[in-house]
């Protein structure tokens, strides 16, 4: 089975490496609510697969990232109209009719 976590990240989150413990570290990501970490596997080559996963990761933060910015400078915003996401759905099926 497998499990995935969705973030959708607040201005006053944080990412950073934390040493519980001299020789330990883990990447959390989160707030005081809600996070999570990634820690190095328990077992021979722990250490490289730690490694090669957190460098694809930063790879694809950088291009999730670029591709976030592009779209905050291009995208035109629908008028608030107090009724967040499902009123700019509406308002925009409305459009199209």
């Amino acid at each position: 089975m497998s499990y995935f976590v969705l973030v959708q990240p607040a201005r006053d989150d944080l990412v950073h490496v934390h040493e519980p413990t001299p020789g330990v570290r883990q990447l959390i990501a989160g707030n005081d609510q809600a996070g999570f970490a990634v820690q190095v596997p328990a077992r021979v080559g722990g250490l490289a697969d730690a490694a090669q996963f957190a460098r694809a990761l930063a790879e694809a933060a950088a291009d999730f990232a670029t591709w976030c910015e592009d779209q905050d400078r291009t995208r035109s915003y629908v008028p608030d109209s107090g009724e967040g996401w499902a009123g700019a759905h509406s308002l925009r099926l409305d459009a199209q009719s």
